[in-house]
């Protein structure tokens, strides 16, 4: 029996990769190139996660992909920062072997205990399991976004053009591709991630956007799973746990609802809304639902001066857009998956606490702190308002634990003090390299003067609300006082003290979620958005990331009030809400068939090369020349062509070739440097460029920016009417024309001065 499901999902293994083969097609390889690295890393970072979670089912198997991926991809940019290593693919492996030292050395060093862990059983079949799941999750996503892989539209030219720069150049912080002279002013280093694993899978910019994308939808729900999956088991214990599956299921829950579930509004307006106006006998066609309204509710229906966004993972996923919030998913779920196993640490060696005893020393200078410090610093470089609202999310955890452990007294806030201070100064000097070269965008805290109705609150966040209020009534009902607990501190410590380490953990991230939820509603942060979306940034992010802890707690909630009854209304309150729940589940089925799949067929599957949308009656010209500039431009240029607004195709040569341009998307240039008149002065010198008749000026431009490269194509004759060709021409020579008309496009090397 044991053998035989070994052999299981080890078949089950070979299927998928030649189902794999068969849809993806001449992608599969470049899939199976990324897959394996990302597999290597895992394994090869096993020693390391396995000293903090070692109480995981699985070792923390999956969560080691993630920590292989940001520990050397750290270490890769640190490197090339400091201009020690160049960022190439040969610097890629020599840092891979330095990491496979150092776990080498870790693994050597650790007792023989652990070292069998590593091929025992119990730790190994859960390993092969979550692997062909992940694996198997992997493909799905990747066979749909080959339907429509095209870096276009939203936010996609922005970040598709960091992953070029960075695959162009030699060191960070990577040059801005749409204001030359300048290096990136904005939280880059989630796309540096995604260049890093490009490089180390040996493929090309073209699938790595997709590849990276699809990948982080597969670990967005098998990280959940594994953490709730822990966080369940841990609950029940294996003697009581009966029937077997609920931590399976729970993991399973809580995943779906981080990656894929849609909110209340789906259910509204996409079930409940057209069933009544079917009834009343309503024309129309209600249930044509398009799916960013979900994201798009409050000041949108009904129309008000306060529009907002309040996006979620699985619109993210959908979307397609490889930007620093979703990127940064994986690195939020494995702090989160590194909080738990820090609280069966404490867990342990409280029940333990006369043998081992707790020392100042021993609180900070463990695994667990570091790495806490350590992903909360990447997340001041990858999306920093992660920065602030995991370092709360974290003291929080460790705060309440602490309080079990030191009885609420002084000793509790010294700990935790001292714990919070060592973890923000070593975030900090774990984010240093970045900021020492980075403008702060926005710091102005300003309170909000309009405020979402009740109703639509309700809507979007009522359920995951109403299930944490309903699970802390619970924990709270079922904890026995003593008439003479009046002091609010001695109610406080035997109401934390009564709760196991799952119920304390989920009520945190639970009160945590409830707080992003209420914020947006008291305070914003001043950005460039003003009038009706001022706090529409602020809502985004905040409310992204109570969506993700909302949708941890979900599993654990709804399978414990499954397996446990303390009152009579839990039964109905559970079957209630996770009716409700699993009607979200339907929202990617919509969005998926709408956004990828909509009057296709099988045949109609694209690939996974984000750039070759290009290749089409309307971009032809421009994709050749880019080819030809990919092809034979080395190094890092600077080439000219004309700006433009954001979410336009303006910026589309510097974007698929990574060469620097004198500027870019008007919008977020002046949203990186926060000052319109530079922005504002570099597009009259390219407007000059390219219309004036003072050659003597034009090359005084060129000489300024250091301009190398001119293109000149459709966009540029669209917006220069008076474009100025002859004058062009004679400052270099021409050394790409893109038809037989050479006034149709055309490139022009300037000549060297002297």
């Amino acid at each position: 029996m044991f053998r035989l499901k070994y052999i299981t999902l080890y078949v089950l293994t070979i299927l998928l990769m030649i189902v794999g083969g068969i849809f993806l097609k001449e992608d599969f390889f470049p899939f199976f190139r990324w897959w394996l690295s990302v597999f290597v890393l895992g394994i090869l970072f096993l020693p390391l996660t396995r000293k903090m979670f070692s109480s995981y089912h699985d070792g923390g198997y999956l969560f080691s992909k993630v920590i292989g991926i940001a520990s050397s991809g750290y270490l890769m940019w640190l490197l090339s920062s400091l201009k020690i290593l160049k960022f190439t693919e040969v610097s890629c492996y020599i840092v891979l072997a330095g990491c496979l030292i150092i776990n080498g050395i870790l693994f050597l060093k650790s007792k023989k205990e652990e070292k069998m862990t590593l091929l025992d059983s119990d730790h190994v079949f859960p390993m092969i399991a979550e692997e062909v799941l992940f694996l198997f999750i992997f493909l799905i996503w990747a066979y749909i976004r080959g339907f429509r892989p095209e870096a276009h539209g939203t936010e996609k030219f922005m970040d598709y053009g960091f992953m070029a720069a960075m695959m162009r150049g030699d060191y960070m912080p990577p040059k801005d591709l749409w204001f030359s002279g300048s290096t990136i002013n904005y939280y880059y280093v989630g796309q540096y991630m995604s260049a890093f694993l490009t490089k180390l899978s040996l493929n090309s910019v073209n699938v790595g956007y997709n590849l990276m994308l699809t990948m982080l939808a597969a670990l967005s729900f098998m990280l959940p799973y594994s953490l709730v999956y822990n966080i369940t088991k841990n609950r029940f214990g294996e003697k009581y746990l009966n029937p077997k599956w609920i931590p399976r299921m729970a993991g399973i829950l809580s995943g779906a609802g981080v990656s894929l579930a849609g909110n209340l509004h789906f259910t509204l307006y996409y079930w409940v809304v057209p069933t009544i106006r079917k009834i009343l006998g309503i024309e129309g066609d209600f249930a044509d639902y398009w799916f960013p309204n979900s994201t798009r509710y409050i000041g949108y229906n009904p129309e008000t001066a306060d529009k907002t966004i309040h996006e979620f993972p699985g619109y993210s996923f959908v979307l397609g857009d490889l930007h620093a919030h979703v990127i940064n998913i994986v690195f939020v779920l494995t702090l989160l998956g590194i909080l738990f196993a820090w609280l069966l640490y404490q867990k342990r060696r409280l029940d333990n606490r006369e043998a081992q005893g707790f020392q100042i020393k021993q609180e900070i200078l463990n695994p667990f702190i570091i790495s806490i410090g350590f992903f909360i610093g990447l997340f001041h470089t990858t999306n920093f308002w992660d920065f602030p609202i995991y370092y709360v999310v974290a003291g929080g955890v460790i705060l309440f634990f602490n309080g079990v452990i030191y009885e609420f007294r002084l000793k509790t806030l010294l700990i935790t003090g001292l714990q919070g201070v060592f973890i923000i100064t070593l975030s900090e000097l774990i984010s240093l390299p970045f900021t020492l070269n980075f403008d702060q965008i926005s710091t102005e805290i300003m309170l909000t003067e309009a405020h979402t109705p009740l109703y639509q609150l309700l809507i979007l966040w009522g359920l995951p609300v109403i299930l944490i209020i309903g699970f802390l009534y619970e924990l709270a009902g079922s904890t026995k006082y003593k008439s003479q607990d009046d002091n609010p501190k001695f109610i406080l410590f035997r109401f934390l003290n009564s709760l196991s380490p799952s119920d304390l953990y989920i009520l945190v991230l639970g009160l945590c979620a409830i707080g992003l939820i209420i914020m947006p509603e008291v305070i914003y942060v001043k950005d460039i958005y003003s009038g009706d979306y001022k706090r529409a940034n602020t809502m985004f992010k905040l409310t992204y990331q109570a969506f993700i802890m909302f949708g941890i707690c979900s599993g654990y909630i709804f399978m414990k009030f499954k397996k446990l009854h303390h009152f009579n209304w839990q039964k109905t309150f559970a079957n209630i809400t996770l009716f409700l729940f699993l009607t979200t589940f339907w929202y990617p089925v919509v969005s998926v068939k709408a956004w990828y799949i909509k009057d296709k067929s099988f045949k109609d599957y694209k690939g996974l090369d984000a750039a070759e949308f290009l290749n089409s009656a309307d971009n032809q010209e421009d994709y050749r020349a880019i080819n030809w500039l990919n092809n034979n431009i080395k190094g890092t240029p600077v080439i000219l062509e004309a700006h433009g607004d954001s979410y336009t195709d303006y910026g589309r040569v510097s974007v698929f070739t990574g060469l620097p341009t004198v500027l870019g998307w008007y919008v977020h240039e002046w949203l990186w440097r926060g000052d319109t008149d530079i922005v504002n002065k570099r597009a009259a010198d390219i407007e000059t460029i390219y219309t004036s008749t003072d050659q003597e000026l034009v090359q005084t431009l060129i000489d300024k920016y250091e301009i190398e490269y001119i293109y000149v194509g459709k966009l540029e004759r669209v917006k220069y009417n008076s474009l100025n060709s002859d004058l062009l021409k004679r400052l270099g020579r021409i050394v790409y024309t893109g038809s037989e008309d050479i006034n149709d496009t055309y490139i022009i090397q300037i000549e060297p001065k002297g």
